[in-house]
């Protein structure tokens, strides 16, 4: 269950009144992060002071920077809220995960989501890294900013935004995908991201309208699933601001 964040910079987005992570209550090692005080006083968060060596064991980690929070249970949006709520005079970019299972590289894909400004990301709800605080560190600070769907069935989802004129692009080594910098990403788009062992399942490659590639060198197989997924990123990114 997620009950915890940690690391200065995922609680301190957290802090904020738009933030998608709503803290209960906020735990410090004595004498460190003391300029926080002022800002969980005004926000009116119980705050409260506790040994390191409690933390490191509420947290089963000590890579935690001194602070964490409690925070409400996470809510995972349908993506009918999604797109109820998104403007209707821009084009909408998704990003979907098929099976991302390491919690550092989903909360690394968050991060780029959010950097990039990706509208929402895409999960299953099986067969996935769900949101915890190992992601929420990971993420530092998008979380509270990028919002996730949770769906049952990829492949009717991406069914689902075909017909809302998406176009769906797969990232993947294929002899005959296009290289990401030669597309012009002009419409909806969902991105979608594969596993980092496996990468993309068959039957989801087979819904894509286009396939991408980054082109590399041939002394490496390919890239991180994290690393491919920023570099194709904010290529959309840096096309969609023109």
């Amino acid at each position: 269950m997620f009950s915890y964040i940690y690391g200065y910079h995922p609680v301190l987005m957290a802090l904020e009144k738009s933030s998608l992570v709503k803290i209960k209550k906020v735990f410090l090692v004595e004498n460190k992060h003391e300029k926080l005080l002022g800002q969980l006083k005004k926000a009116k968060i119980e705050y409260q002071y506790i040994s390191l060596e409690k933390m490191n064991n509420l947290l089963q980690t000590s890579k935690h920077q001194n602070i964490c929070a409690e925070v409400v249970s996470y809510h995972y949006f349908s993506l009918n809220e999604i797109l109820n709520i998104l403007p209707k005079n821009k084009f909408y970019r998704f990003l979907i995960c098929d099976k991302i299972t390491d919690p550092h590289n989903f909360g690394s894909i968050l991060r780029i989501a959010a950097g990039n400004d990706f509208d929402c990301v895409i999960i299953l709800s099986r067969n996935q890294a769900e949101v915890n605080a190992i992601v929420a560190k990971a993420a530092a600070g998008a979380l509270s900013v990028i919002k996730i769907c949770q769906v049952n069935n990829l492949s009717q989802i991406i069914n689902f935004l075909q017909q809302k004129k998406f176009w769906i692009l797969a990232a993947d080594k294929d002899d005959k995908a296009v290289e990401y910098q030669n597309l012009k990403y002009d419409h909806h788009l969902g991105l979608i991201i594969g596993n980092e062992g496996h990468g993309i399942s068959n039957n989801i490659l087979k819904k894509a309208d286009y396939l991408v590639t980054i082109p590399m060198s041939n002394e490496i197989e390919s890239f991180n699933a994290s690393v491919a997924c920023g570099i194709i990123a904010n290529n959309i990114y840096l096309k969609s601001k023109k």
